[in-house]
């Protein structure tokens, strides 16, 4: 007998809930759920991914981000309404390869690759600043439109960045680096704590980024650097962890790999039990399977590293 060939098994959060519901006994299999009963049962599946954001560093929500630092600028706000930052792969950067004079808005570059018309760009300036707007059309291999002209003068050669989508707000930034662009090396940043940077004395220091902070906060994260940069083309890597993504609907896909689809729905099923009246004994072993599963899940979900362990010497 073939196998099917496929790997593509899913379940949409209508499934989720709706077999949330049979381990409770609350429904038939050959019933429907009413209107109320699907409200709730999304309403604790979005409640449970979200509590799942607090167990660990899932390797499926870790990411890489880039932060484009401005000359003497001691802190960013990163996230969707923050300053400029977004997902290493959808940065593009390039070079400029003719001089433009201020309010110029066509602009001949190295290469367009991976632009596309409403991208943020961001041109390198002569006086040490990046001038910020969106292009209006790529017009060729080698050419791109503004939608605001250049504050002044670029000389050829300035770097070009652009990305179309800031990045989310990051839940965690677990490590820094420092880029220079078109250079091969990546240099680690200290990851301090909001102490040691708030105590930090010359927080307005310039030179190269050797130290930074990350504040979560509610909408847009933080992000502290010191020393402030001397450089726009410098600009700071991070690998952090992003959120898990809302249910808005029965229709939707899980924002999961699917080892996790049978723990999910038995930790519904289990937050749906004080709700439905569920009888104790009934209720206690769907609670101890829901957690017995998670643990399970959890174990499986750890990145394979080498451990390295060395002799405390006095």
């Amino acid at each position: 007998m073939a196998t099917s060939g496929s790997v593509d098994y899913t379940l949409t959060a209508g499934d989720v809930v709706d077999q949330a519901f049979s381990k409770i006994g609350v429904k038939a299999a050959e019933q429907a759920l009413q209107a109320p009963e699907l409200k709730d049962g999304l309403n604790a599946l979005n409640l449970l991914l979200k509590f799942m954001q607090s167990q660990g560093l899932h390797l499926w929500t870790r990411e890489e981000g880039v932060l484009f630092l401005d000359v003497a600028k001691t802190d960013y706000l990163v996230g969707p309404t923050g300053d400029k930052a977004t997902t290493l792969d959808d940065f593009v950067g390039t070079t400029t390869t003719a001089s433009e004079i201020a309010l110029a808005t066509v602009i001949d570059v190295t290469d367009t690759t991976g632009m596309t018309a409403a991208d943020n760009v961001g041109i390198q300036l002569d006086d040490g600043t990046r001038h910020w707007t969106t292009i209006v059309s790529v017009d060729s291999a080698i050419q791109i439109t503004l939608t605001t002209g250049i504050a002044s003068a670029s000389a050829s050669g300035s770097t070009v960045f652009t990305y179309t989508s800031p990045v989310e707000r990051p839940l965690r930034i677990t490590s820094f680096r420092r880029k220079t662009f078109a250079e091969d090396n990546e240099i680690p940043v200290n990851q301090w704590s909001r102490n040691e940077y708030f105590n930090q004395t010359n927080k307005e220091s310039q030179g190269t980024v050797v130290n930074a902070y990350y504040s979560p906060l509610l909408n847009n994260g933080r992000v502290y650097v010191w020393q402030t940069a001397d450089s726009v083309n410098d600009y700071v890597r991070f690998s952090f962890q992003r959120a898990i993504e809302d249910i808005d609907n029965k229709t939707n896909n899980l924002d999961i790999p699917v080892e996790w689809l049978e723990p999910i729905i038995y930790g519904v099923a289990a937050r749906l039990v004080d709700d439905y009246n569920i009888a104790p004994d009934k209720g206690d072993r769907i609670i101890l399977k829901a957690q017995a599963m998670l643990e399970e899940v959890l174990a499986w979900d750890q990145e394979y590293a080498s451990i390295n362990i060395s002799p405390d010497f006095h």
